[in-house]
């Protein structure tokens, strides 16, 4: 689902659930959206990509209160009549009859009743979500150790192992473009990942990453860097390398002449799939230094996640 059309999907059932009476947040992933309501949680996951429904049909998420842990609602939101058993699917039939009775909802001050949810809790105390999963993120493999890490580093200390998001891009671009007689093709195919923290970049394809468990003792962090902002970067990035400066001879008469022309692809002509991967980073806390290993690569990074790393 396109940026755009995923951003304005998103307003209109946030309006909805709110009007619900749900407590809304946006979130990037694993959903689009999160609420509280007084008596039950829902999460959603705005998408027409089949991978990401997958995990997210999969995967359980718990609202934990103060008397208890209860399951939230799943909501899918997709426009492709994809299926996912364990949701509550709404296509656009659903959304408009929805946003129809918020919309009356909202002139009277009332609220509208969501179907084909699961049977409510009571709850006695103001809620705070949790999010649990039954399957671990989907995260490039851990392979180098904590021993070797070290090693890397050149330094000793207690090491812990972090999560880091990375917006993994695929990027496609077509068509092509003729001057005089020369025809410049623009057809590619580009995978590549944008660090989420601090905007550097990594070689890096779905197709590398795993679900398989992770420690208790590791440390998942958050993304800082918008979807929608790595995308456009991706997009720019894949621009930037397709141009090409042609160089044109002209004849007239015993006059010869050249002429240099730079031609770009069209940003309508690449398209662009953005999901999240966590990358395992090493974290080795020296006596007087913290140096972060790449766990895929064993490559030191060059920038830190945090302002109190040095790197040597």
């Amino acid at each position: 689902m396109e940026g755009d059309l995923r951003e304005r999907t998103q307003d209109l059932v946030k309006m909805i659930l709110e009007t619900a009476g749900y407590e809304i947040e946006c979130a990037d992933e694993p959903f689009d959206l999160s609420g509280v309501g007084e008596d039950d949680g829902i999460v959603v996951l705005i998408s027409d990509n089949p991978a990401e429904i997958d995990r997210f049909n999969r995967r359980t998420f718990r609202l934990k209160r103060e008397d208890g842990v209860q399951e939230c609602r799943k909501v899918l939101v997709t426009f492709s009549g994809s299926d996912a058993p364990d949701c509550t699917v709404w296509g656009e039939e659903e959304i408009a009859g929805y946003a129809g009775k918020a919309a009356v909802a909202g002139i009277f001050g009332r609220r509208i009743r969501l179907g084909g949810g699961p049977e409510a809790q009571p709850a006695r105390a103001p809620p705070g979500l949790e999010v649990e999963s039954e399957i671990s993120i989907l995260h490039l493999p851990v392979r180098i150790s904590e021993k070797n890490a070290s090693i890397i580093a050149g330094t000793r200390g207690p090491v812990r192992c972090r999560f880091v998001p990375y917006w993994c891009c695929h990027c496609t671009s077509t068509g092509s473009r003729t001057v005089a007689n020369h025809r410049v093709s623009f057809e590619a195919d580009r995978w590549g990942g944008l660090n989420a923290i601090n905007g550097t970049t990594m070689d890096m394809k779905v197709s590398d990453a795993v679900d398989t468990g992770m420690s208790e003792n590791c440390e998942v962090l958050a993304p800082k860097i918008r979807r929608e902002d790595a995308e456009e970067q991706a997009v720019a990035a894949t621009i930037d390398s397709l141009t090409q400066r042609v160089r044109i001879k002209h004849e007239e008469g015993d006059t010869i002449s050249y002429q240099e022309e730079t031609i770009k692809p069209d940003r309508k002509d690449i398209t662009a799939e953005t999901m999240l991967i966590y990358v395992p980073v090493w974290e080795i806390e020296g006596r007087d230094r913290i140096v972060e290993v790449n766990a895929y690569t064993g490559e030191i990074l060059a920038m830190p996640m945090d302002e109190g790393v040095e790197v040597f």
